[in-house]
């Protein structure tokens, strides 16, 4: 993108001598006029400061370029050159526009240089990686991205300005910037517990996350006592080898990473426990994370997907302390919505800072477990759906099958049950598009009261379905599909749920529409 600004770029004035020097010549920049050549000997030839910079000639050797006169000098140099990453691989370039006689009269082109060293005058002849633009108006601004950049590298960038005559301008100082790495894929892993020992397995990661083959140069495996606990390792495994068997004591948890040629290694792997009770993926700040079972993490590692838990700081404000998004990737590194058929329990801090432990001492700060509640952004608004909290570590849990982004709020939850809301509010669509395709009935239960008798029922009183454990898991939500108990579809109409929690029964109505 090129752009004009609307600005004015002020020249420096000179009084009685030249405004600036570099290396025994005039700094175009600071001139807005040329200034005449004398016939004397040996005498600086400023119109071709930008070219032989320091360098003197005799009378009889002087000579103008053609289109110069002799007040005339060469074009302006670039002062404001900046550069910054706009994309893993690409960057974004931006100056202020001079002119083909220092600040004044339109340059013809501008060289742009980017190398991964600093460019002066001695290579800038040899450095390949370029781009030549068309000057725009002195005073205006010049914006560039350039892209097929190495991931993970320090680049240096300097430009150069051109008249029509091709005579150069001074170089300017270099701008430095960096390229994100792109790292591997994580490790997709499971593990298994026999004969005495906890053997993980993981397949051969063969892309980055944005998608490009690699060649893994190692795995990398990582084990600790507890979430908080120090971090031992690594055990270096050559790229081949794609197991690792361990005792089943200490407990321990169990982590990998990736580390490709470049020296950039992966994010960590979903963490196992060497009593492969309980797989462990933690958040990417190590301040939240969801436990699995290992069904739940066989059929994602069978099915080559990685989880993701991704703190969101962007939503931390006013009552919401703090906000993760839960989700995973398949092998190409795309984002996929999975429901699960089996709960995961999704663990959240109760702070913004501090230390949080999963198996943890007592935290610094006493919590109560009627001053916060976690709740699911359903893509319109945020449902309570309330958890579990732990004053003792600082957290509240949550039984979960749903990815997608989740927050804890600070705010005064009701001490017995109650029925939160509905999902949607009354009418849901069960056509398998994705949008309302199941009613779910959100409560709070703090009392872990028994939920049973949760049927549904038409308008003349019949039994015709079961709600089941739903969405926002077993402990937070009751659910209908829109069929009836024998698998087929319910018509379009309205309909009468109820359950019992404890000794007291609740219903309300719901509209089926097709």
């Amino acid at each position: 993108m090129r752009y004009k600004y609307a600005g004015f770029a002020a020249a420096a004035l000179c009084f009685g001598a030249l405004c600036s020097y570099a290396a025994n010549s005039q700094e175009t920049r600071a001139l807005t006029t040329g200034f005449s050549v004398s016939n004397s000997g040996g005498k600086t030839l400023e119109s071709t400061v930008g070219e032989i910079s320091g360098s003197t000639m005799a009378a009889s050797g002087k000579g103008l370029r053609s289109g110069h006169s002799g007040t005339s000098h060469s074009p302006g140099v670039v002062y404001d050159l900046t550069a910054s990453t706009n994309a893993s691989g690409q960057a974004l370039f931006q100056w202020t526009s001079v002119g083909a006689d220092g600040l004044s009269g339109q340059a013809a082109y501008v060289e742009v240089k980017i190398a991964t060293y600093p460019i002066t005058y001695a290579n800038y002849s040899t450095i390949n990686s370029s781009f030549t633009l068309a000057s725009l108006a002195p005073g205006s601004v010049e914006q560039e991205l350039y892209g097929g950049l190495t991931a993970g590298k320090t680049y240096y960038t300097a430009v150069r300005v051109r008249d029509g005559a091709n005579m150069y301008g001074r170089l300017s100082a270099n701008a430095t910037f960096g390229t994100a790495p792109v790292r591997p894929r994580a490790p997709v892993v499971s593990g298994v517990v026999a004969g005495g020992n906890f053997t993980i397995s993981w397949g051969a990661v063969t892309s980055n996350v944005a998608g490009s083959t690699i060649t893994v140069q190692n795995y990398e495996v990582y084990y600790s006592t507890a979430l908080s606990g120090a971090i031992s390792g690594p055990v270096t495994l050559p790229n081949s080898t794609l197991s690792y068997s361990v005792a089943t004591s200490p407990l321990r948890w169990y982590f990998l990473k990736a580390l490709d040629g470049d020296g950039f290694r992966s994010d960590a792997s979903v963490w196992l426990n060497n009593s492969d009770e309980v797989s462990r993926t933690v958040a990417d700040d190590s301040r939240a994370v969801v436990d699995m079972s290992p069904y739940v993490e066989d059929f994602l590692a069978t099915s080559g997907l990685q989880p993701v838990l991704q703190h969101e700081p962007q939503f931390e404000s006013g009552s919401t302390v703090v906000s993760y998004r839960f989700y995973f990737r398949d092998a190409a590194n795309n984002e996929v919505t999975q429901h699960l058929a089996e709960d995961v329990t999704l663990i959240l801090p109760l702070s913004r800072t501090g230390a949080f432990t999963v198996s943890a001492v007592s935290p610094a700060v006493n919590y109560s477990v009627y001053d916060y509640s976690a709740y699911f952004y359903n893509g319109v608004e945020d449902v309570k759906i309330g958890g579990t909290v732990n004053p003792s570590d600082g957290s509240v849990s949550i039984l979960t099958r749903r990815p997608g982004l989740y927050k804890v709020k600070q705010v005064i939850r009701a001490q017995s049950f109650s029925v939160i809301q509905t999902e949607p509010r009354k009418v849901f669509t069960p056509n398998g598009d994705g949008v309302w395709d199941q009613f779910n009935i959100v409560y709070d239960n703090p009392e872990g009261l028994a939920i049973t008798d949760a049927k549904v029922y038409d308008l003349s009183g019949a039994e015709i379905a079961s709600l089941r454990s739903g969405t926002y898991g077993a402990q937070a939500s009751l659910a209908w599909d829109g069929r009836r108990s024998n698998g087929d579809k319910a018509v379009s109409g309205i309909y009468i749920y109820q359950f019992k929690a404890g000794s007291k029964f609740y219903n309300g109505t719901m509209v089926v529409a097709r």
